[in-house]
């Protein structure tokens, strides 16, 4: 079963992304599990909990809509702590995943994270 749990001190990020620069770049930052694919995304969300959930939308093997979708199956539709990450537009991105949801380009995605973590 997926849960999100509350920042601490010991707070976990899972990352999302295939794309090792920019992987790294987060996880310099944070605390963080990283997973290239959406199937080993969902593998890690069923083995653990997660304070904050970063995912490209772009994506190998079950892309990051995937994810996304697992996720609203799992906890809801409160998804505050995920964290929309894209190399695309971001309001094209915005409309397809819903107001709700930070969707943030790759150069903002440390400073986003720092943000959903407060």
């Amino acid at each position: 079963m997926v849960r999100l749990i509350t920042m601490g001190r010991d707070s976990r990020v899972l990352v999302v992304e295939d794309i090792p620069t920019i992987a790294r770049c987060i996880e310099d930052s944070f605390n963080c599990d990283r997973a290239t694919d959406g199937w080993d995304a969902i593998e890690k969300l069923e083995a653990h909990a997660y304070d904050a959930i970063v995912i490209d939308t772009d994506v190998s093997r079950q892309s990051g809509f995937g994810v996304l979708t697992y996720l609203r199956e799992e906890v809801g539709d409160d998804l505050s702590s995920v964290l929309i990450l894209t190399g695309s537009d971001c309001d094209d991105i915005r409309k397809r995943v819903g107001e709700s949801l930070t969707v943030v380009g790759h150069d903002e995605a440390v400073d986003e994270i720092r943000r959903a973590l407060k």
